[in-house]
């Protein structure tokens, strides 16, 4: 079998396949002009294989429940064969690779600013990437020690700070819209209810044309359960359509991930922040108010039946707790997501905060993928010296 890389992401919403994604365009482009021979194999299921087949990216694309060791045992030739492998926040994925005691093995971790621990077995892997959309420097040193190979980078997410003339359109992301930790039904029932909150007929009115994207998973769901009006236009985006239409509108409103607030926060865009389905979208909305960045923004603590989610808890914990939100929105009939989004779209008072979005987003470097890569290749050369 030809050499080759084997790459893995976690079906936790799209963070995870569009950060890896980022990743494996700088990584192919870098095998083509060094003219190697590497092939690109990817191992996942759910909204993360349908990206990865939808970038073309990949030389082969499998069908695997990452999260589950007993079917990751099952392509142990695949993972003991592999020259590298690189995790995009697939704990399950690398750590196995370690049990294996394989060399070359690379976590790409978004979100260690906010964890409690990191969790035992990835301490072990050959480059820990740290990256730092928020600074992790503080919570790594606490919970930090075992890990042997930290790198620290910036987002690891397009970062376009172009800023392009809008037309009078709406887009409605809702990410991958799905999580192994997260019940399906439940995620449909809060994003049906959503929806029919921010479609509104004075949204309707206001724009020439509407995007609503996401997952298939809850966009097929969403068509079944909706009648849409024919200016809105509702399905499963390849990230580089998405960004494309992205830079078309002049309105976004969209879930609180954080690939989604990179993508968007250099281009001049009016943008809102739905409440949150999991742990990570919650943080991350008290960190983006803390940026004062003229961000229209909706937490569970504008409701009347929130209860405080502390920092700091382990996943399972928090996310558990913020679904609890959830389902008290499903019963409650307060509106107050619909009411936000009609003052949104009335405000007039984004545009004085682009020039403080772009002083923010000028602090990225732009070489994060390359940096990843680089490392990777270097590793694999090194074996075979």
């Amino acid at each position: 079998m030809d050499d080759y890389i084997l790459i893995t992401a976690e079906k936790f919403g799209y963070g995870p396949i569009i950060t890896c994604l980022n990743v494996v365009k700088n990584l192919s482009n870098t095998l083509s002009k060094k003219n190697r021979k590497e092939k690109l194999i990817f191992l996942g299921t759910s909204i993360a294989k349908e990206q990865a087949i939808l970038s073309k990216l990949f030389d082969q694309v499998i069908e695997c429940k990452t999260y589950d060791y007993n079917e990751l045992e099952s392509f142990k030739s695949l993972f003991v064969n592999a020259k590298a492998i690189l995790s995009s926040e697939n704990q399950f994925g690398a750590i196995y690779a370690k049990r294996l005691a394989l060399k070359n093995v690379y976590f790409i971790d978004n979100l260690v600013w906010m964890w409690d621990q990191i969790t035992p077995g990835l301490g072990n892997v050959d480059g820990y990437f740290i990256s730092e959309t928020f600074s992790s420097k503080e919570n790594f040193k606490k919970i930090g020690m075992n890990v042997k190979n930290p790198i620290f980078i910036g987002p690891l997410r397009e970062i376009n700070k172009k800023h392009y003339k809008s037309k009078n359109m709406l887009m409605i992301n809702f990410g991958g819209a799905e999580a192994f930790m997260l019940d399906k039904s439940i995620l449909e029932k809060f994003y049906l209810k959503a929806l029919n909150e921010i479609l509104s007929k004075p949204v309707i009115n206001k724009f020439n044309k509407i995007f609503v994207c996401g997952g298939s998973g809850i966009i097929d769901y969403l068509k079944r359960e909706v009648t849409f009006p024919g200016k809105v236009e509702i399905k499963t985006l390849p990230n580089e359509e998405y960004i494309q239409k992205l830079h078309l509108c002049s309105h976004v409103i969209m879930s609180s991930g954080l690939g989604n607030f990179i993508e968007s926060i250099g281009i001049a865009k009016n943008l809102m922040f739905i409440p949150p389905v999991n742990y990570s979208q919650l943080l991350q909305l008290i960190e983006y108010k803390k940026l004062d960045l003229g961000l229209e923004l909706l937490n569970w603590d504008a409701y009347s039946f929130y209860k405080k989610v502390p920092h700091l808890l382990d996943e399972e914990t928090g996310v558990n707790m913020v679904v609890d939100n959830v389902k008290q929105y499903l019963k409650d009939i307060s509106n107050i997501l619909h009411d936000k989004v009609i003052d949104f779209i009335n405000s007039q008072t984004h545009q004085k905060y682009f020039a403080k979005r772009d002083e923010y987003t000028s602090k990225f470097s732009g070489d994060a993928a390359s940096i990843v890569v680089e490392t990777i290749l270097k590793g694999i050369d090194y074996e075979n010296t």
